[in-house]
């Protein structure tokens, strides 16, 4: 009996033993399994990474690019505001001007065609004196000035 008990013993030991043997071997499988997951997992991060800081340096560069665009515009915009400035100062100034020669044409038709002028006129017809300037009476001398001195 004995021999029969430690037989019986032997074959359960042996089941269990097998038992365990397997129960390691799918826990070996399913921890191999998860490791391969996780080291592709590990990859994909990777890559993830790696594209988003090629995105960020991508983006930077792209900031600055439109950074310097803006500046260059704003500095274009402010010399073209300037230029509008002194265009429209010297527009003024010729307006002036122009302004100044149309009244002393004026004043000189209102004189040559009044009756005190014209009768001046005829005592000095033949005679030899200038006539009355129309840049000198607009305060210029003997010329208006130039608009671009």
């Amino acid at each position: 009996m004995a021999g029969a008990l430690a037989a019986l013993l032997r074959h359960m030991v042996s089941q269990v033993d097998a038992r365990t043997r397997h129960d390691l071997s799918v826990l070996a499988e399913h921890r191999r399994r998860l490791e391969l997951d996780m080291h592709k997992r590990e990859l994909d991060l990777a890559q993830r990474e790696k594209a988003m800081a090629r995105r960020a340096t991508i983006t930077a560069i792209r900031l600055g690019s439109h950074a310097r665009a803006l500046d260059d515009a704003r500095n274009a915009n402010t010399a073209l505001r300037a230029k509008n400035s002194r265009l429209m100062q010297e527009i003024e100034e010729v307006n002036d001007e122009r302004n100044q020669l149309i009244m002393a044409e004026l004043t000189l038709a209102h004189d040559r065609f009044t009756s005190k002028a014209y009768g001046g006129l005829r005592a000095v017809v033949g005679s030899e004196q200038p006539r009355p300037d129309p840049h000198a009476q607009a305060g210029y001398g003997s010329r208006p000035p130039r608009s671009g001195s």
